[in-house]
């Protein structure tokens, strides 16, 4: 039967150190994920939202809002679809604000025609569009947060200073197949962390999030 080799104790620290620290990255980083998913249909609920509630107003404003709401939905889909290119992110989303400022100023302009009607219907619609401003700047800042640079260097550090010592400490007897499977675990484990911090790169993304915004253009045709 083999035996397990022992561990030198300050190595089996190092190695638990390394493992709760994968952990908590692990734990920020797929938290983090969840939440930046979870605003992009939040996101496309509240904009399909303040589309429907357009139908309360005169078919002449409620055209010139949803001409203004069709062009801010594009401008959100192109935020997304930008993907790494963060400056083209950046005026994608400057353009939606315009775009969402526009809605607002006719929504308010309309409000301040004195009848009960308008009321009633600025009273419904107002609010929908500031949660659509709001969960826009959310969302952006959102996507901004990441994982602390400190601690994926740190993260990064002790997965090196493991390795070495682990290998260090088996010179002469290798197990490679233990070693290839600890280095292949590591490396995983390391890259799904980073991938889950940010969605924009790699392989896990928000595509399916994203499509209850592309959506809404359907919303436009009826």
């Amino acid at each position: 039967m083999r035996s397990i080799p022992e561990i030198n104790p300050i190595n089996g620290m190092l190695l638990g150190l390394l493992g709760l620290l994968l952990a908590f990255s692990f734990s920020m980083s797929n938290s983090r994920f969840d939440d930046r998913r979870h605003l992009i249909i939040e996101e496309a609920d509240v904009i399909g939202t303040t589309i429907l509630r357009t139908d309360m107003y005169p078919d002449s404003m409620r055209a010139a809002l949803r001409s203004a709401l069709r062009d801010y939905v594009e401008r959100r889909i192109a935020f997304y679809e930008t993907g790494t290119n963060v400056e083209k992110a950046l005026s994608e989303y400057s353009a939606a604000q315009v775009e969402s400022a526009k809605v607002w100023r006719m929504a308010v302009d309309y409000a301040k025609k004195d009848t009960s009607a308008n009321t009633t219907r600025t009273s419904q619609l107002i609010p929908s569009i500031n949660d659509m401003i709001d969960i826009a700047s959310t969302r952006l800042a959102a996507g901004e947060g990441t994982i602390p640079g400190s601690i994926m260097y740190f993260l990064f550090a002790l997965c090196l200073c493991a390795s070495f010592l682990l290998g260090y400490e088996r010179t002469g007897k290798v197990d490679w197949i233990s070693l290839g499977g600890f280095a292949l675990t590591l490396s995983i484990t390391v890259f799904s962390i980073l991938d889950l911090d940010r969605p924009r790169s790699g392989l896990i993304k928000m595509d399916g999030p994203n499509t209850k915004i592309i959506e809404l253009r359907e919303m436009f045709d009826k």
